[in-house]
């Protein structure tokens, strides 16, 4: 079949071998003959799925994730993807193959929801190529795609979270724990947040930036979601923030010239910034402590967004203090932690429908 001509003007055609009946010949003929006036057919090529993935972390992810984002897929691939595709042809790779790797992926251990991500991971990657032309169609799109136990969200209860508050008291993560559990701030953005980005006398704080941990080291970034955002102080959190604003104006003199000034609210001894990775070991032997283990600092989030929905704020407020894109997204993650939302829809339709039962038997 012919294809047209190439860049360089070379005529480029495509080949097909049928073992079968001719009925099987005409049939697969139909077929490409499809594909190719459709648009689906790509010419050929001689590349590999490493050779792909490579041209996309490069040309594709590199430009528009952050660093650490951009070295977990590069892991994902490496470890994952390429042992077991890496030398397939890229316009050879059948679905049978990807389904194949998710079972012996699993087999090898890997939890269902990591190996979900190695299938989105794969189809961004092959919707690339599609849209490059180097394939016809994303075979991953004719794959039944992992399907993981629902994530399951660790919420405090407020007496859970006051106990916390109570045995951080006095220690260094007392602040990181306040920032989380009454501002829902994620943990790179507790460590990224200056003193310039704190207005006490309004009562607010923003949310410019975050701080995230790469193998080449820390490094500050735009908050996720590329938004800055303000988040109104509780008053416990402004007592808190104010008492230890004092405090680390004094280290900072007591330090002098080995204070590093970069203006952190949470800082290391010398003023430098806290590994994220840091934190959250001390945060686990926090909550080891207080007897609430297993316990991830991201669950001070999950805690402060779901109180607040149970205590009736409105979704849009909620979604607004973590900075989600969408009101949609909030309800997607915390839509579960509503207790009785559909007892009382129930309730209601109830009483509409019961009124006008009522009036109906009134009437006759």
């Amino acid at each position: 079949m012919d294809l047209g001509r190439d860049e360089s003007g070379r005529r480029l055609r495509h080949y097909l071998t049928v073992r079968g009946t001719r009925r099987d010949a005409e049939r697969e003929l139909a077929r490409v003959l499809h594909d190719a006036h459709s648009g689906a057919l790509a010419p050929p090529s001689r590349m590999t799925v490493a050779e792909t993935v490579e041209r996309w972390l490069e040309d594709v992810a590199k430009p528009r994730v952050s660093v650490r984002t951009w070295e977990w897929y590069a892991e994902l691939t490496r470890r994952h993807i390429l042992p077991a595709l890496g030398n397939t042809r890229l316009q050879a790779l059948r679905p049978l193959q990807l389904q194949r790797l998710y079972v012996d992926l699993g087999e090898k251990g890997l939890s269902q929801r990591t190996i979900l991500h190695v299938h989105r991971l794969l189809h961004n990657i092959l919707q690339w190529a599609v849209r490059a032309g180097l394939v016809g169609v994303n075979v991953c799109d004719r794959v039944e795609a992992p399907r993981p136990a629902p994530l399951e969200v660790r919420v405090l209860t407020p007496e859970e979270a006051a106990h916390l508050l109570r045995t951080a008291s006095g220690t260094d993560l007392y602040l990181p724990v306040i920032l989380a559990l009454a501002c829902g701030l994620r943990r790179g953005e507790v460590l990224a947040l200056k003193w310039e980005d704190v207005d006490l006398e309004r009562g607010v704080l923003l949310v410019r930036r975050s701080l995230e941990q790469t193998r080449s080291g820390l490094r500050f970034k735009e908050p996720k979601g590329g938004r800055a955002r303000a988040v109104a102080l509780p008053k416990l959190a402004a007592d808190a923030l104010r008492k230890y604003r004092a405090e680390q104006a004094t280290v900072r003199l007591r330090r002098g010239q080995y204070w590093h000034d970069l203006g952190l609210v949470v800082c290391g001894p010398d003023g430098g910034p806290v590994a994220p990775f840091s934190l959250s070991q001390r945060f686990a032997r926090l909550a080891r402590r207080a007897g609430l283990s297993p316990l991830r600092f991201h669950d001070l989030r999950h805690t402060h967004a779901s109180q607040l929905l149970r205590a009736g704020v409105d979704l849009k407020t909620v979604s607004a203090r973590l900075g989600h894109r969408t009101a949609v997204m909030t309800l997607d993650v915390y839509g579960h932690v509503l207790p009785g939302a559909q007892e009382e829809a129930a309730g209601v339709v109830d009483e509409i429908l019961g009124a006008g039962e009522y009036e109906a038997k009134r009437i006759h």
